[in-house]
């Protein structure tokens, strides 16, 4: 499922597009969030030594934003697959389209808004210390809170999945690669900003010459 391909509305639809996207997303950020999760299971013990399930239920506010954000995604791919059927001669204007996304997606790498989630990614510490709630409702909130940040760091990385195939299992490796890579060496902040400088080269080719994203996705998308 990529941008090279046709969407559709419908509620069955919806509900297979919101799955794979929740199995992709607990795939991809597990192991990055994974050190927040463990450190919030040790404040929420010792503060509250007699309540349960606090740290499952951050866990399930985080992985709530992720599945809402799919709904995002899956507009745009019924929008796409909308063009295609009523707008003749659009492929064109849609794989030009697809590059300025990573054009804009990799200047975003660049910006002050990715520096600021990234921090509160990279220092669970720092995230725990600044946003704690007591009680399962607060640690609901802390998840969800945590999740917008983790979703304003890496909505940029997620869009060459949606161009080049969602649940390629080559490309959420990539993904997940460069996501983790991001969160656990806080100090080389050229990282970010290489992965987006590459994102706008490919975006620019992509710009100029549409045919390439479409042969290359046509040869990677299972």
């Amino acid at each position: 499922m990529s941008l090279v391909m046709a969407g559709w509305a419908g509620y069955t639809s919806f509900i297979a597009f919101i799955g794979m996207w929740l199995v992709m997303m607990v795939a991809m950020m597990l192991p990055s969030t994974t050190p927040a999760l463990l450190l919030h299971r040790t404040v929420y013990r010792n503060r509250t030594p007699d309540s349960y399930g606090g740290t499952f239920l951050f866990a399930l506010g985080y992985f709530l934003v992720w599945t809402a954000s799919g709904t995002l995604f899956y507009s745009a791919y019924v929008l796409i697959g909308g063009l295609r059927g009523h707008i003749p001669g659009s492929e064109l204007t849609i794989l030009r389209a697809a590059g300025v996304a990573l054009i804009l997606s990799g200047l975003y790498q660049c910006s002050w808004l990715k520096r600021a989630c990234l921090k509160h990614c990279q220092s669970p510490l720092h995230f725990i210390m600044e946003h704690w709630h007591d009680g399962r409702t607060g640690a609901m909130r802390m998840g969800a809170v945590h999740g917008l940040y983790c979703f304003g760091c890496c909505w940029g990385l997620m869009v060459i999945l949606f161009v080049m195939g969602i649940m390629h299992l080559g490309w959420m490796a990539a993904v997940g690669a460069l996501i983790l890579i991001e969160k656990v060496l806080p100090s080389s902040r050229w990282i970010p900003k290489t992965i987006g400088a590459v994102f706008v080269i490919v975006g620019a080719l992509v710009t100029a010459f549409p045919e390439m994203l479409s042969r290359l996705s046509s040869q990677v998308v299972l």
